[in-house]
């Protein structure tokens, strides 16, 4: 008589968490296909006169790479400056950037130092020897120029966001005659804002009976050795009492992104695997940010100025870029703060920002 042998319950529990396992993959793996196809077929650019490409040019004797994307290239130019520093959002920006290709020619700009230009550029200089603030500034002067020049154009727009307002407004500053008018989001202003930060946060923390050892030993260290890991971790810290009611999954963005490539992903991972490694890659930029305060460049703009703010941003504290719009001087200026968003109302409310951006260009624009 042939008696068959049952099978162990453990090996049949395995089996079937191992077809599980690979059905949630396989499952997963088709969402995120069929989520980039839906965007990019509702972020597509299909007009007889319209823009939708990548590319490098050179830039400072580097091929610097372009996203440029608009329903009609006689439409304004829009340069948007991405912050970090070395933090490019080229892949991200289609969130927002959606509503606005209708009425600009919308250009994003991997800086020098980062994402898809870094690794264009990666075997001539792996350490970003060149990458340096002065460097950005020349950079941008002759994206500038290449802009004027493609699109038939007088000037351009810029709108700088967060390290990207520190380059922005230098620039434009020095240089009123190629710019139609700048917007900054999240205005940088100096780096002493991080103190205002955390003294907030300290009361909020002392109002809930918090224990607050940590947050003032991270302070402590700060003051004692002011490098810029040791303040990213007290912004962590302080991040806790500073939260905003909406707020992006820039993940998600990123896998849902229409746009991203190899490079990016390559970029993203080197940020998040390191924070030490990925500063001193772009050390002589982070050492700009760390000295930085742009009242310095000087107070009188020649050309319209606008500020957007998230109401809840602490990163560059409203109050701040409050009090430097009121002591700047500019043919227009305006200021608009997008409820309850922190650091990048761009992608935390895309429809809200986009609103007030165009409103706000109209508006300072019409003096000239």
């Amino acid at each position: 008589m042939h008696i068959t042998k049952k099978r162990p319950r453990w090996k049949t529990i395995l089996k079937w968490f191992g077809v599980s396992l690979l059905a949630l993959i396989i499952f997963a793996v088709l969402f995120v296909c069929a989520t980039r196809v839906i965007t990019r077929f509702s972020n597509r650019i299909n007009t007889e006169n319209g823009i939708d490409e990548g590319i490098y040019v050179s830039l400072g004797g580097q091929e610097q790479y372009l996203l440029i994307r608009g329903e009609d290239v006689n439409n304004p130019v829009m340069l948007w400056l991405h912050g970090g520093p070395a933090s490019p959002d080229t892949p991200l920006n289609y969130t927002f950037q959606k509503h606005l290709v209708g009425e600009y020619t919308v250009v994003n700009w991997d800086q020098r130092g980062c994402g898809r230009t870094y690794y264009r550029n990666m075997d001539t200089d792996p350490n970003n020897e060149t990458a340096s603030f002065e460097q950005a500034q020349t950079d941008l002067d002759e994206l500038v120029d290449y802009l004027v020049d493609r699109f038939d154009t007088e000037k351009v727009i810029i709108v700088g966001h967060s390290y990207g307002t520190m380059l922005g407004s230098k620039y434009v500053l020095e240089h009123p005659e190629k710019v139609a008018a700048y917007i900054g989001v999240g205005q940088v202003v100096s780096f002493e804002s991080e103190f205002y930060s955390y003294e907030d946060a300290l009361a909020a923390a002392k109002s809930r009976g918090d224990d607050t050892t940590d947050l003032e030993a991270a302070h402590g260290k700060c003051i004692k050795d002011m490098t810029l890991v040791n303040f990213m971790h007290l912004r962590g810290l302080v991040s806790k009492y500073h939260p905003a009611e909406k707020s992006a999954h820039t993940l998600w963005l990123g896998i849902a992104s229409p746009h991203i490539g190899i490079d990016d992903l390559r970029w993203f991972s080197r940020q998040i695997g390191g924070l030490e490694e990925h500063i001193k890659l772009n050390q002589q930029l982070f050492d700009s940010v760390m000295t930085v305060d742009i009242r310095e460049y000087g107070l009188e703009y020649h050309v319209p100025v606008g500020f957007i703010s998230g109401a809840d941003d602490w990163i560059t504290p409203v109050k701040y870029s409050e009090d430097y719009y009121n002591s700047i001087s500019a043919p227009s200026k305006d200021f608009a703060l997008i409820a309850d968003c922190g650091h990048s109302p761009n992608h935390d409310a895309p429809t809200a920002f986009c609103d007030a951006l165009e409103k706000m260009l109209s508006e300072i624009m019409a003096y000239q």
